[in-house]
């Protein structure tokens, strides 16, 4: 069996280079205007080296390693740099517990500015191994909802109509009253709408669901996190259910995130296929 690199000190100290310099720029206003551009490039580039130089050591699974909800057809999961470089291939030919993985979901956006470093790789391996990709943003209540919206779009372009409806993932307040978050959130969701002709779903944790989201955003379908046997939102509000963080799939360095549907395949397409979304602009 091959050991596997480790090149943490090397990565380490670029990234602290990187950090200083980071610091320089921001106090120099001249500096900042010359070099700020360059600087999350920088940092993307030497953790790129680090993904690269891990994704030849993938583990091998035989299952998930949790346990998978029973009575649920379709399941998925949703995925962000934090996985690294995951082998699709793998992913998409993995069967265990008598399942597999059908959809994924890539982190495109974060706030008004920041784009998920392995988006563009995430999305081109996703479909090109036929599993069916979908796009979320990480919602920020501090920053206005349509810049979000506006980032999200221009990052993100057009979407096919075997693609999935985009995701707004709110699980913060970031210091933001509740009613400021929900009006931010309700400028983005429109602007989304808009755009696509089709109503993006929210992502939201159980707690986060139960304290600020009840009775808002009805026409909203809504994926709820909840790693316990159900969720207490009511079953009638929720479309997709996230039930663990630990699973282990095939192609996949880190530990991720796990999905299921409320529903069969037929019902899975026709409510969250952008294709199959009335007022879809394709």
């Amino acid at each position: 069996m091959s050991k596997k690199v480790n090149i943490f000190p090397f990565s380490s100290f670029v990234l602290l280079f990187f950090m200083a310099l980071g610091y320089y720029i921001n106090v120099n206003e001249e500096a900042h205007k010359k070099f700020a551009p360059y600087l999350q490039k920088g940092i993307d580039f030497t953790l790129n080296i680090r993904d690269y130089a891990a994704s030849p050591f993938y583990k091998h699974f035989k299952g998930y390693g949790v346990k998978l909800p029973d009575n649920y057809a379709v399941h998925g999961i949703d995925i962000s740099h934090h996985q690294q470089l995951i082998d699709f291939g793998r992913v998409a030919g993995f069967h265990a517990q008598k399942t597999s993985i059908k959809f994924v979901y890539a982190k495109a956006t974060e706030g008004k500015d920041h784009k998920d470093r392995h988006f563009e790789r995430n999305r081109k391996h996703i479909r090109d191994n036929n599993l069916i990709f979908g796009a979320y943003h990480f919602f920020r209540p501090q920053t206005s909802g349509k810049e979000q919206a506006n980032y999200f779009i221009k990052t993100v372009g057009k979407l096919r109509p075997d693609d999935l409806v985009p995701v707004v993932d709110i699980e913060v307040l970031d210091g933001v009253e509740p009613s400021k978050m929900r009006e931010r959130l309700e400028e983005f969701v429109l602007a989304i709408e808009e755009e696509y002709g089709v109503k993006p779903m929210i992502y939201t944790g159980d707690a986060f669901y139960k304290d600020y989201f009840r009775g808002h955003f009805r026409k909203y379908r809504i994926w709820i996190a909840n790693y316990g046997h159900s969720t207490t939102a009511p079953k009638s509000r929720w479309t997709m259910w996230q039930h663990t963080q630990e699973a282990n799939i095939d192609g996949i360095p880190n530990k991720v995130d796990m999905n299921v549907f409320d529903g069969n395949w037929e019902k899975f397409q026709k409510s969250l296929l952008i294709g199959h979304q009335k007022g879809y602009k394709g």
